[in-house]
């Protein structure tokens, strides 16, 4: 498949998202403390709230979990990672207990591909789905090689492959008919794995590795999305690539997604308002000429997050949810205490990043004392409103903190600059929820 040729320079809404993510990762990095250290102290002290009971069909969403049982060993460090295994049962339960009927599994299941970590994973489903809760998966770019598209779609028969209404003949894209809900559910593989785990007959890779939907399956989606239209059905799309942000038309980004705009263009042309995607590792809300698309975090960190979708005949009400670690974990007879006080853990650790990375950029930059504490307190207030989707209802709170000019000037020169400025005036309030109509 040819590639158009394109001018390489980035708008500054690609050079922000690419600096979040690194941002980003950067994150997992420092809230890793070596087992038995403990983390700062005098941090608000949370508990998650239950959910409204669901209106028409709950619907859960969660992506990149990145599931690993080879990465568990908690003496040397503690890390949301190390506790994928846990997280991945407290995801399930939580999603389950919230009141969703269906889990949507956006891609990035496992890390590296390996077989035996997705028949772990599908153990796991099974579990889920014998407790009443109906989970669907897609493949992302850590999914395949070693395993193939054949062996992915055998490990995840029962979890959407085996109950597809029509499966794409060259990729592991399906759909999902349900009549009783008058609902499809497009499940889209973006692939961006490596072309030696394409195995499907017919099917053919792309330079480079890179993400796209092939003519073929362009094909399929439209006659999948007539079908829908014939019979008066609605539709809801997931992917794990992204379809609007503009970093997803710069080759060899990471992000590149072939073929996305037209993908867009077919769902626009049938109505359907809304694409759930991952892969970024952020929450995001993009709007584009009609078309939303839902962006949901990595599992893995910071504040271990889903989506929550509740579908009726009038539209899509979406809302974030952060998984109820500490109840999951009295439930079940968990011990571990950072698992017993998962919320209040993750916040001190917040703290403990946001102080270690003020302490950083004041080596250059010296403040006093008590400016470098209120530093600390505005930078911290900022991130957890932003993972938590309250920034923009925050927004003037943020601004008038006490920290906020301390901390710009104690940032001058790096990157937190000016991508917590920009993340602070232009945060969507979508990121606290918001409702589509059909």
């Amino acid at each position: 498949m040819k590639k158009r040729a394109k001018d390489g320079l980035m708008d500054r809404e690609q050079v922000v998202m690419i600096c979040a993510i690194v941002l980003c990762a950067l994150a997992a990095f420092l809230f890793s403390r070596p087992a038995g250290e403990k983390p700062a102290q005098n941090v608000p002290v949370f508990t998650v709230a239950p959910m409204p009971a669901p209106e028409g069909l709950r619907i859960a969403v969660a992506s990149d979990l990145h599931f690993d049982p080879d990465n568990t060993d908690k003496s040397r460090e503690h890390t949301e990672a190390v506790y994928n295994p846990e997280l991945a049962d407290a995801l399930l339960w939580d999603a389950k207990k919230q009141g969703a009927e269906i889990l949507l599994l956006t891609g990035d299941l496992v890390n590296g591909g390996k077989p035996g970590r997705h028949e772990a994973l599908a153990g796991k489903l099974k579990q889920a789905e014998e407790s009443g809760l109906t989970v669907l998966v897609l493949p992302g770019n850590h999914d395949l090689a070693p395993v193939t598209q054949t062996h992915f779609a055998a490990v995840y028969a029962d979890f959407g492959y085996a109950e597809a209404y029509s499966r794409d003949a060259v990729s592991l894209s399906y759909c999902i008919l349900r009549e009783d809900l008058g609902l499809l559910i497009l499940m889209m593989d973006t692939a961006g794995y490596r072309v030696s785990a394409i195995d499907l007959p017919g099917a053919q890779g792309i330079e480079n590795d890179e993400a796209f939907f092939s003519e073929e399956t362009l094909r399929w989606t439209e006659r999948m999305l007539e079908t829908a239209r014939e019979k008066g059905m609605h539709v809801l799309c997931a992917g794990h690539f992204n379809l609007l942000p503009g970093i997803n038309r710069e080759h060899l980004s990471g992000y590149y997604l072939e073929n996305a705009a037209r993908f867009a263009r077919l769902l626009r042309e049938y109505g359907v308002p809304l694409y759930l995607s991952g892969h970024m590792h952020l929450r995001m809300v993009y709007r584009e000429d009609g078309l939303t698309e839902l962006l949901t975090e990595y599992l893995l960190a910071y504040p271990t997050g889903y989506s929550m979708l509740d579908l009726t005949d009038a539209g899509i009400s979406c809302l974030p949810r952060r998984v109820d670690v500490d109840a999951w974990a009295r439930e079940t007879g968990q011990t571990d205490p950072v698992l017993l006080g998962f919320t209040a853990w993750q916040q001190e650790e917040l703290l403990n990043y946001s102080r270690e990375n003020v302490a950083y950029m004041t080596q250059r930059n010296p403040l006093k004392a008590r400016e470098t504490d209120q530093a600390v307190r505005f930078f911290y207030a900022t991130m957890d409103a932003y993972w938590n989707g309250t920034l923009a209802e925050r927004r003037a709170e943020i601004r008038a903190m006490p920290g906020y000019e301390p901390f710009f000037r104690g940032a001058e020169g790096y990157a937190y600059a000016w991508w917590l400025k920009d993340l602070i005036e232009t945060a969507p309030p979508e990121l606290a929820g918001f409702s589509l109509n059909w």
